[in-house]
């Protein structure tokens, strides 16, 4: 009955016999007709049916007072005075299977899930070729910087080319996630799988369209803007923008992990976006960034990406740039009016950004972007964890 309270105990019999016998035996219960479903007779008689009913009869008190109680009472003390030790059921774990087979499966999963999202995928990779193309075109007639307008141009360009990835990168993937989210959570109650599994299981199935769309943007970037043509120097552009891009994908994840939805994620993404792009050191540079805000240069990791790029690019870069008057280069160089003054273009690096960008930087850089990396994924496994949104 609804409310949990029992109004039979025991066998049905052949044809639910007994269960109508016993209800018959009360003088208020109405008689089943012939042909009529025992199940939907009963639910109606005693009054959690859909169709009602009007017998006032209290069919739980009744039970209560019957012989069939009784016999109920008599089997659990049975039971319960059995009880022994030996014969307790224990299991070694609250999942009905090991923690590799739970990652296996859930991995298989992902990856068929990446694999049936071309919305997703495919758009990504799509919107990659389609940005490296458009950034890059820019250049195509000047290949080779000469003057300090062109190296600023190259600086807000490589700005950009990452800043404008890693947007679409992090904002794509969070109603896809929550999506996938919300589905953890009802496994979750279910017990089919811990947090391990799946925060390792879409860390991992991630990778292999983060490395191709990276591989495409970065091959038709590079070349289209004239870096040197070097390999060393190509695969560590292409591995800082594949770190980049795998920060603002998980940090996709992480923002979906600790917000209701994908609405307050992304929200909370611009923000972080917003912050990042203005301390990266371009719109604003790091000498002039002032005292009360130059903890958010540190912190944020738009500078770490675009020094990076730039010092592996100009290192040992002697192009000659000619300087514009006055500015930090042309005096660093100590040029007169009037006389063409030019340096190379590792050293208008150096100049330009106060002296802070530099190669012994480098290492640094790495260390904090895949800090970041993995902070980003210990928060995401700690709020599936901890946190649950689901309604249902």
């Amino acid at each position: 009955k609804r409310g949990g309270e029992v109004v039979f105990y025991g066998d049905l019999g052949e044809e639910s016999s007994n269960l109508i016998q016993y209800l018959q035996s009360y003088e208020d219960t109405p008689l089943i007709q012939p042909g009529e479903n025992p199940a939907t007779w009963m639910l109606t008689t005693i009054g959690a049916g859909s169709k009602g009913t009007t017998n006032q009869l209290n069919y739980a008190d009744a039970y209560k007072s019957s012989p069939l109680h009784d016999d109920c009472m008599d089997k659990i003390d049975k039971i319960e005075k059995a009880v022994s030790e030996d014969r307790l059921i224990s299991f070694p774990s609250k999942f009905a299977t090991s923690e590799r087979t739970q990652f296996i499966e859930v991995f298989k999963h992902a990856m068929t899930v990446y694999w049936r999202s071309p919305s997703y995928n495919r758009t990504r990779i799509m919107i990659s070729i389609a940005l490296a193309l458009l950034i890059g075109s820019v250049f195509v007639s000047s290949r080779v910087p000469t003057t300090e307008s062109d190296m600023n141009s190259r600086v807000t360009t490589i700005y950009m080319s990452f800043t404008i990835i890693a947007i679409f990168g992090s904002n794509s993937v969070l109603a896809f996630f929550e999506a996938e989210r919300n589905m953890y959570y009802r496994h979750k109650a279910a017990l089919m799988y811990d947090t391990t599994a799946i925060a390792l299981a879409f860390t991992l199935a991630e990778i292999p369209f983060l490395v191709g769309s990276c591989l495409l943007y970065t091959t038709i970037f590079y070349f289209m803007i004239g870096f040197a043509a070097e390999a060393d120097k190509f695969f560590l552009f292409y591995s800082i923008m594949l770190l980049a891009m795998s920060i603002f994908t998980y940090l996709g994840h992480m923002w979906v992990s600790l917000t209701p939805n994908a609405i307050v994620a992304q929200g909370l993404s611009s923000l972080f976006m917003g912050v990042t792009g203005l301390f990266t050191g371009v719109l604003i540079r790091p000498e002039n960034i002032p005292a009360f805000w130059k903890f958010m240069y540190w912190v944020m990791p738009g500078h770490y990406v675009l020094e990076s790029l730039l010092v592996t690019q100009y290192h040992n870069d002697d192009t000659q740039i000619e300087a514009s008057y006055e500015s930090p280069f042309y005096n660093k160089l100590g040029c007169k009016p009037g006389v063409v003054c030019t340096g190379s273009a590792e050293d208008w690096v150096d100049y330009t950004f106060g002296g802070i960008f530099t190669i012994d930087n480098l290492g640094g850089d790495f260390a904090y972007l895949m800090g970041l990396l993995v902070l980003t994924r210990v928060v995401t496994f700690l709020a599936l964890s901890y946190l649950n949104y689901r309604r249902t």
